[in-house]
C-alpha cells in the first residue's frame, strides 16, 4: 500500500507552484511593459511634439499678454533649447525691455549670439551681464570660451577664466576651466598668441 504524501510534501509542492506562478506573472508583466514602452525613436518624436506644443502654447500666451516677463523668458528658453537662436535673441530682447537687469537672460542671449556666429554680440552680452552682476560666473565662463575659440584672444580668455576661478573655485565648471587656464598660461609664457 502506498503511503499518502506528507503535509510537508504538499506544502513544498504548493510553495513551488506558487513561486513559479509569481515568476511567470512577473515575466509576463515585464514583457507586456516592454511591448508598451515606446522605442527611442518614438520617444524622440513625442518629445519634439511636446516641445513644439510648449512653444505653441507660449507663443499664444505671449501674443495674449506681451508684457508677461515669465512667458517671454520661458519662450526664449524653448527657442534656445531647440536651437532657434534668432528667435531666442528676439524673444530675450523683448524680455529685457521689461526687465533690463536680468543677467541670466542677457547671458543666454549672449550664448545665442555665439551660436549665430556673432562673437562680438556675445561678448557685449556677457559684459553687460557682468555689469549687472559682477559675480555671474556663467557669463565669465562663456566669455572665456568666446575669446578663446571665436576671437582667438587668449589673453582675454585667461582674464575671464581667472576671474571665474577666483569667484567660484568650487563651481562645477571649475573642473573644466582649471586645465584651460593652465594651457593658456603655458601658451602665453611660451610666446604663443593664438587661442586654444
Amino acid at each position: 500500500m502506498k503511503k499518502p504524501p506528507s503535509l510537508l510534501s504538499w506544502v513544498l509542492v504548493f510553495g513551488a507552484g506558487f513561486l513559479a506562478g509569481i515568476v511567470f506573472s512577473a515575466w509576463k508583466l515585464e514583457s507586456l511593459e516592454k511591448a508598451a514602452r515606446p522605442s527611442s525613436e518614438e520617444r524622440q518624436i513625442a518629445a519634439k511634439g511636446n516641445v513644439q506644443g510648449r512653444i505653441t502654447d507660449l507663443e499664444k500666451a505671449v501674443a495674449a499678454n506681451p508684457e508677461s516677463l515669465r512667458d517671454l523668458i520661458l519662450l526664449g528658453n524653448e527657442y534656445f533649447d531647440t536651437g532657434r537662436h534668432e528667435k531666442a535673441v528676439e524673444t530675450y530682447q523683448k524680455a529685457l525691455r521689461l526687465d533690463p537687469r536680468n543677467a541670466d537672460v542677457v547671458t543666454d542671449m549672449g550664448v545665442s549670439y555665439r551660436k549665430l556666429g556673432q562673437p562680438e554680440g556675445a561678448v557685449a552680452a556677457f559684459r553687460r551681464a557682468l555689469e549687472i552682476d559682477p559675480n555671474h560666473i556663467i557669463a565669465l565662463f562663456n566669455l572665456g570660451i568666446v575669446y578663446r575659440d571665436d576671437l582667438k584672444n587668449p589673453e582675454e580668455a585667461l582674464k575671464a577664466w581667472e576671474a571665474f576661478l577666483q569667484k567660484a573655485p568650487d563651481a562645477p565648471h571649475a573642473v573644466m576651466v582649471r586645465p584651460w587656464v593652465n594651457q593658456l598660461q603655458q601658451k602665453l609664457r611660451s610666446g604663443g598668441s593664438e587661442g586654444k
